[in-house]
């Protein structure tokens, strides 16, 4: 049986901002809508500017997967269950911003029954 890996990975912070005028957070890029077969590997990841260094949350349909100052989300292996709006906060002392990227999955159909597609 396959496993099915959420691995958080190094992502680009603004470092120009570490001195200099307080800034809420804001997005430098953002994620995109990822659309792939079951089985298939995906990074949803954002660039984020603010000072102070704004602390990042990933959730998947609202419900929290990781916290912290440096992340991207990779899914190693993705299912049709892995189909969901991802979302990156990041909030700071003086501010919080959101964007949103949806991932859809298609079941893997296999052969047809002559061995074709």
């Amino acid at each position: 049986m396959a496993s099915k890996d959420v691995v958080m990975v190094d992502a680009t912070i603004a470092e120009q901002e570490v001195f200099g005028e307080a800034a809420a957070p804001y997005f430098i890029t953002k994620p995109v809508i990822q659309k792939l077969v079951e089985g298939g590997s995906v990074i949803f990841e954002c660039q984020i500017g603010g000072n102070p260094k704004p602390h990042i949350y990933w959730k998947k349909a609202g419900v929290p997967l990781t916290t912290g100052y440096r992340y991207i989300t990779y899914l190693n292996i993705t299912f049709p269950e892995d189909a969901a709006v991802y979302t990156c906060e990041a909030k700071n002392d003086y501010g919080a911003a959101t964007t949103s990227a949806s991932l859809s999955v298609e079941g893997n159909r296999g052969p047809g029954p002559f061995g074709g597609p």
